[in-house]
């Protein structure tokens, strides 16, 4: 199968998709209701898409394409309010974080499309267990060459990702004593992690075509790498962060990605190789097992920090090109966050410390999320 051309994209542009929890008061379980929303809600939303995902306890919600972040807002903002009239009507709740914290995966329903029954039939009991629930931000490009040149760079960034997000200590009525576990749940699937190496689109398209040629993929959307290229829609998309608790993280994030884009492509400060890679999934997982306490460790000189002193650094560099790009305020945001170096994960665990119960820590989610 060949790969579409790649679609040229204003730079910088957005498109940010989250996949929300459905969840049944009183117990809080996860519900298996997310058809009657979507059927329920569709006919309202006039910017943005609401969707399925994997199984019927997940709820997507995708902006369109936006120029800022004050637009992904307003989508967010006018979908979060029909989509909580619905739910108020057939009384179910929604709320985010990256899992739900007891849940049991046999009793997932899986969405009823051609590509889900082929995706259960293919990985089994691993499709049920993908009931976790992430973020996924599109960065708009205008050539293919600029897509791979990001999608390294962003590679770069991905422990930052994680742990700014980390939302899923909690999984299968247990601590993980991680603050991000939804990413493990992946580790089985053979696309999990980076995408294999490649200089150019040119290498990316022959690399595409190598792996369709075994009947492996039928499209880009079979490769689940943490990042990839989305040449249908001209962009690159970052895949690996836990879904927030509240909008407004969600789109600081968003914010966050896109002055990192911008300054990569703006400056070119990396030469890309296959090396830098080499420490890749030990960085990322000191960002899942601790978040912002992980340890960087560069590949090149050995040096190492925690990811919160990085990312301190790291926003100064970025400050001009968010003020560009109207992403200021994300920017600000995520620094008092930092100061506090208190996570989504931490306040989980405060909360559950404080005698709080995993019902009430969902009850909880759903109300932060339907406050706005």
């Amino acid at each position: 199968m060949p790969i579409p051309d790649f679609r040229t994209s204003a730079p910088f542009t957005l498109g940010v998709e989250l996949e929300l929890q459905v969840v049944n008061p009183p117990g809080y379980d996860l519900s298996q209701d997310s058809s009657t929303l979507i059927d329920a809600v569709k006919a309202d939303v006039t910017a943005g898409e609401v969707k399925h995902d994997i199984t019927e306890s997940m709820l997507e919600i995708a902006t369109g394409v936006c120029r800022d972040i004050h637009q992904a807002a307003a989508e967010f903002s006018a979908m979060q309010q029909i989509i909580l009239r619905a739910a108020e009507k057939y009384h179910l709740h929604i709320c985010g974080g990256g899992t739900h914290p007891f849940q049991k995966w046999q009793r997932q329903e899986v969405s009823k499309s051609a590509r889900y029954e082929q995706t259960l039939e293919y990985y089994g009991y691993l499709t049920q267990q993908a009931t976790v629930f992430g973020q996924h931000v599109h960065v708009g490009c205008q050539s293919g060459d600029d897509a791979i040149y990001l999608l390294h760079g962003l590679s770069r960034f991905v422990p930052h990702f994680i742990a700014l997000n980390a939302a899923s200590p909690y999984i299968q009525g247990a601590d993980s004593k991680f603050a991000s576990s939804r990413p493990n749940i992946f580790s089985a699937f053979p696309d999990n992690g980076p995408m294999p190496w490649v200089n150019n689109w040119q290498e990316f398209e022959g690399l595409f075509r190598r792996l369709s040629y075994t009947s492996m993929i039928d499209s880009i959307k079979d490769l689940h790498w943490d990042i990839r290229p989305s040449p249908e829609f001209g962009t690159v998309e970052v895949r690996v962060m836990d879904t927030p608790l509240t909008l407004t993280h969600a789109v600081n994030t968003a914010g966050f990605i896109q002055a990192i884009a911008c300054w990569l492509l703006t400056e070119r400060p990396f030469k890309h190789q296959e090396r830098d890679y080499l420490l890749y999934k030990f960085n990322r997982f000191q960002a899942c097992r601790y978040g912002l306490e992980g340890v960087l460790t560069d590949v090149h000189t050995g040096e190492q920090c925690s990811i919160a002193d990085d990312m301190s650094r790291l926003l100064e560099r970025l400050t001009p090109y968010a003020d560009k790009l109207g992403a200021a305020s994300a920017l600000e945001d995520i620094g008092l966050m930092l100061k506090r170096r208190k996570s989504e994960a931490q306040s989980m665990r405060d909360f559950i410390a404080a005698g709080g119960s995993l019902i009430g820590l969902v009850r909880k989610h759903a109300e932060i999320w339907a406050a706005g």
